[in-house]
């Protein structure tokens, strides 16, 4: 069977755009095999054969276990793929949209999973920059004044704060700002078309992570 490779990369906060990306390459006659996150795999098959969604199980669901890939299969939903801990989904155009009972509020529990999933790398990397900072210039100064491996440790712990610093502006910064306004879009949505309010606890957890 023919297959191509692509190359694209997409942060957490753009997973509708790469769930777009993959529906609109099934419609040009490729099917989406697996990702390593920035090298896509597909097979060649019939043009719009099937439809594909990207998700994020709750805790309760995730891991890609049996029970949770039987649930799916009764929904008519079949795994092509696992990505840490997303979920590659698909079903055959014929069976109808992928739809749930409530897209707006699905879309929004499904974006504040994929903020608390962001903020969990972005500790895991901070603090992986704080403990070679701190121990770098720890060492530094246990080491006599004007020894060679002492200003070494010095600048390494300084660039690796600075880099953390950087890495938190430049990347992630903006990448929270983003799920912090698609979260206020939804949350209007909702008002706008049912006129109930958010619970509390949702506001709370997504627009503090996104200040």
């Amino acid at each position: 069977m023919k297959t191509k490779c692509c190359l694209n990369y997409f942060t957490i906060a753009d997973f509708e755009r790469e769930e777009r990306w993959l529906n609109e390459m099934s419609r040009r006659g490729w099917n989406f095999v697996s990702t390593n996150g920035l090298i896509y795999r597909f097979e060649a098959g019939q043009a719009g054969e099937y439809l594909y969604k990207i998700e994020l199980p709750d805790e309760s669901r995730a891991g890609g276990n049996a029970e949770c890939e039987r649930f799916l299969a009764e929904c008519g939903l079949e795994v092509v793929w696992h990505f840490k801990d997303w979920i590659y989904l698909r079903r055959r155009a014929a069976d109808g949209p992928i739809e749930t009972a409530d897209n707006t509020r699905a879309q929004l529990s499904l974006i504040n999973r994929a903020s608390g999933y962001a903020a969990d790398i972005l500790c895991r990397l901070l603090s992986v920059f704080a403990v070679l900072s701190v121990v770098s210039l720890a060492v530094a100064a246990l080491l006599p004044e004007g020894a060679a491996v002492g200003e070494f440790l010095r600048g390494f712990g300084t660039s690796v704060a600075v880099t953390g610093i950087v890495a938190l502006a430049v990347i992630f910064t903006p990448l929270v700002r983003h799920l912090h306004r698609r979260v206020e879009a939804l949350m209007r949505d909702i008002t706008i078309h049912d006129g109930q309010r958010v619970p509390a606890y949702t506001k709370r957890n997504i627009l503090h992570m996104c200040w």
